[in-house]
């Protein structure tokens, strides 16, 4: 079992994502500085949805370890970092430093891999695509977009989409991308059936 450090936030990032951080409290100024100094990544994880955010142990039991790919001063002064997605873990126990960085001890998951003769998976890859246009600012994280991939095209949806701690436990804790397949194909649903239940 291996421990990482924890950065609990309100929303994800997944395998082969890519995500921009604004970096503020000490504790995670701190963490950034370690993670370079060792060579390491850390793990995110969903604040919880139940309880005091502040709580150590209120994180997702779902997380996914992250490395450090690009650092930039932002306009405000605050340390940027972009992180890239690597490989999902379960938490299996969790402490805090005196500062209240969290450290978890983990256990890894395999990634998902990508799955032939899903009837619904081209629809929900266009989409996809068409989010990246609108929205130049998600879509400019990805030099290269697999959307032939039905693991990369899920992950990337359940990235953007606010889900509640229980349900994104359930589906990115899954051992494939079976069941959030079939999840986002009833939320994000071709307009000539019904409106988008979004």
């Amino acid at each position: 079992m291996k421990e990482v450090m924890l950065f609990p936030l309100t929303s994800v990032v997944l395998p082969e994502g890519k995500m921009n951080l604004r970096i503020f409290e000490p504790r995670y100024k701190r963490m950034v500085k370690e993670c370079s100094l060792q060579n390491v990544g850390f793990g995110v994880c969903l604040v919880g949805s139940e309880g005091d955010p502040k709580d150590v142990g209120n994180v997702s039991s779902i997380g996914t370890l992250v490395r450090i790919v690009d650092f930039e001063t932002l306009s405000d002064g605050l340390l940027g970092i972009t992180v890239a997605g690597e490989q999902r873990f379960v938490v299996k126990r969790v402490r805090a430093d005196a500062d209240g960085l969290r450290h978890a001890e983990v256990e890894w998951l395999d990634n998902w891999q990508h799955l032939d003769n899903s009837p619904d998976f081209f629809f929900l890859s266009q989409q996809l695509s068409h989010v990246y246009e609108e929205f130049p600012q998600l879509g400019s994280l990805y030099q290269h977009r697999f959307y032939d991939d039905s693991a990369w095209v899920t992950q990337r949806w359940l990235e953007l989409l606010p889900l509640d701690c229980n349900l994104f436990e359930q589906l990115v804790g899954a051992e494939d991308c079976i069941s959030a397949l079939q999840f986002l194909t009833e939320a994000i649903e071709a307009p000539t059936n019904k409106e988008a239940r979004i």
